[in-house]
């Protein structure tokens, strides 16, 4: 137990610690740029070429093409909740929109690593990607819920139903909004795991000096420190 703790304390452990703890803030920055273009687009389902009409559908927009040419007529503002197709869309909009703004939080809180303990900084964060995790995942159960809707039906065929599409399909956003959200899961249970590796209580350097600011200035501390005694001694 001893020489776990010891372990911990070792400037080698802290580097290591940082780099992984820096990945993962690098991740959650490319989750939170590919959840705003999850959000964006509007290739949630869409049709295939057995379908009557071609058209495509995302969370709050939608494009079909006209009779006479191929040209599309695309409608929907994510700012006017009234013009969305139906409900089940309207909440899966309202979800994925929360994912964002909350992944948009966690990446802001990261600037606390500079000033109070990581420990709490990865726990808050970690939180925080979870609760986005269970917006997407939201999101994807309840959306498929509204295909059941007459201008679906006119790009899709006349057998639409709740959960099946008839001559439609899943279309690449859909698909990229369930890997982000195993993305954002992986990320807030290794959140977790990072921040409970990191010490509880404040602990002093071999120069019996505590850091000024966060755990990342201590890592830097103890590397200083080490350099300095190595040219002292030669």
């Amino acid at each position: 137990m001893k020489k776990t703790i010891q372990q911990q304390q070792t400037p080698s452990f802290k580097w290591t610690s940082r780099i992984i703890g820096f990945i993962w803030i690098f991740l959650t920055g490319c989750f939170a740029i590919l959840n705003i273009f999850i959000f964006l687009q509007p290739q949630w389902i869409g049709d295939t070429l057995s379908s009557p009409r071609a058209g495509h559908f995302g969370l709050y927009s939608y494009c079909i093409s006209t009779i006479s040419d191929y040209e599309f007529e695309c409608e929907g503002l994510w700012l006017n909740f009234g013009k969305i197709l139906n409900a089940p869309f309207a909440v899966a909009t309202f979800f994925v929109g929360s994912s964002i703004i909350l992944i948009l939080i966690c990446l802001a809180l990261f600037i606390l690593f500079l000033f109070i303990r990581s420990r709490l900084v990865y726990f808050i964060c970690a939180l925080i990607q979870f609760i986005c995790s269970i917006c997407l995942l939201t999101a994807l159960i309840v959306y498929p819920s509204g295909f059941d809707n007459d201008t679906i039906r006119t790009v899709c065929g006349s057998n639409v139903n709740d959960f099946y599409l008839d001559t439609c399909q899943i279309r690449w956003a859909y698909i990229l909004a369930i890997i982000a959200c195993c993305n954002v899961t992986i990320l807030a249970i290794l959140g977790f795991f990072l921040g409970m590796k990191q010490p509880r209580k404040t602990t002093m350097n071999s120069n019996h000096t505590i850091s000024k600011y966060g755990e990342l200035n201590e890592a830097y501390d103890d590397r200083t420190l080490t350099e300095q005694t190595t040219i002292q001694r030669y």
